[in-house]
């Protein structure tokens, strides 16, 4: 097709043009694309799904998806975050940083739910709280501050002789 000619299919509404302007699919069925190699879509070009608010950018700007539903990522390997770039969930204050930094939660409820040991490296510690309330990974005290502290043990609660005294 010669420049500034045109094809088009049925009615004005689905039509390529050949000046450079848009492809014009008007169809209510399902747009199908085979691509035997990538797609390549070059600097500073983007595609755009319903309107400008969805789209991805090529030219290294934000993948942004405003949807109602669910957003599902199916990797079938790792999907690797490279160093210093981050997740952030809703807002700066719910992120996992990927320069070693903080994984910072604040919402009501975090529920871990592991299959294997939680392994806290030595010299670290989980907090509850504040400073005053922790238990250490460096072989130190567990500390609780709190008004009454339960123990519930399905077996017998085991205390080494040489721990100290209990009271």
């Amino acid at each position: 097709v010669g420049a500034n000619i045109g094809m088009t299919f049925g009615n004005d509404g689905e039509k390529i043009e050949g000046d450079g302007t848009d492809l014009t699919i008007a169809s209510s069925n399902l747009l199908n694309l085979s691509a035997t190699t990538d797609v390549v879509i070059p600097t500073n070009v983007g595609l755009h799904f319903t309107d400008a608010n969805e789209k991805i950018e090529s030219d290294g700007t934000d993948l942004t998806i405003n949807s109602g539903a669910d957003i599902n990522l199916t990797a079938t390997s790792d999907v690797n975050i490279p160093a210093n770039v981050g997740i952030t969930f809703g807002n700066d204050a719910e992120k996992i940083e990927g320069d070693g930094t903080d994984l910072t939660i604040t919402g009501n409820i975090i529920n871990l739910s592991p299959t294997a040991d939680v392994v806290i490296p030595n010299d670290k510690g989980i907090q509850f709280g504040g400073a005053s309330e922790k238990i250490e990974g460096d072989g130190t005290d567990l500390t609780i501050s709190a008004n009454n502290l339960n123990i519930d043990a399905a077996a017998d609660l085991v205390i080494n002789v040489d721990g100290g005294d209990v009271t």
